[in-house]
């Protein structure tokens, strides 16, 4: 871990039903290990602490899926009311742990495509800019990862509802840096996308 790296924690989305998945996407292999935890895995190889996991629907299974990982799983029985209510729940989790922080990333569990080099690239640009927000861009959309600094805590705390990190990107416009990467957009909504994206990748399990 870098010292750059020291002082950004992570909440990670894990508590959607997965209703147009048909089962629990969260759990879905990817090269053999649950989605869920290989994104925190990359996560923490990023150099991000503390990392908050938050679960909701089948939260047991999610969570021993992170079994053995420097993380905190936390629960919000409200998870059905939409993301905003899981982001407020996570960043008031991250904030209750014991470590100095500056900034914390918004990431969410169903982006496989997104590797360590991909974060800590986020890590090392937010860095240079450490007062805006970054956010992933491609084709004139924003998308998590989005890195915050500590100034926008109480908003991301407010958030309930439907309403997700995209409020703030709307709000705070002017103060929103853009990353590069396309890899933030190819998440998993379907069984579609998932055969896609092994696909894609030449994964020997879908031909």
């Amino acid at each position: 871990m870098t010292s750059s790296h020291a002082h950004t924690g992570a909440v990670i989305l894990a508590a959607g039903s997965s209703s147009r998945y048909g089962a629990l996407k969260q759990l879905i292999a990817i090269d053999g290990e649950p989605m869920v935890r290989r994104i925190t895995r990359y996560v923490l190889a990023a150099g991000l602490h503390p990392v908050v996991v938050v679960v909701g629907a089948q939260s047991d299974r999610v969570t021993d899926c992170l079994s053995n990982l420097d993380v905190c799983a936390v629960s919000n029985p409200d998870w059905a009311t939409g993301m905003g209510s899981s982001l407020a729940t996570g960043v008031t989790t991250l904030m209750s742990q014991a470590a100095p922080l500056q900034s914390l990333m918004v990431m969410l569990a169903d982006q496989p495509a997104i590797k360590v080099g991909d974060l800590e690239r986020m890590l090392a640009t937010h860095v240079a800019r450490p007062n805006r927000i970054l956010a992933c861009h491609n084709k004139g959309d924003f998308a998590p990862p989005c890195i915050f600094p500590l100034t926008y805590v109480d908003e991301l705390m407010a958030l309930s509802g439907s309403e997700g990190a995209r409020v703030l990107l709307d709000r705070h416009a002017s103060d929103v840096q853009s990353f590069d990467l396309p890899a933030a957009f190819q998440d998993i909504d379907t069984p579609d996308d998932y055969n896609a994206w092994q696909t894609e990748r030449g994964d020997p399990s879908t031909g």
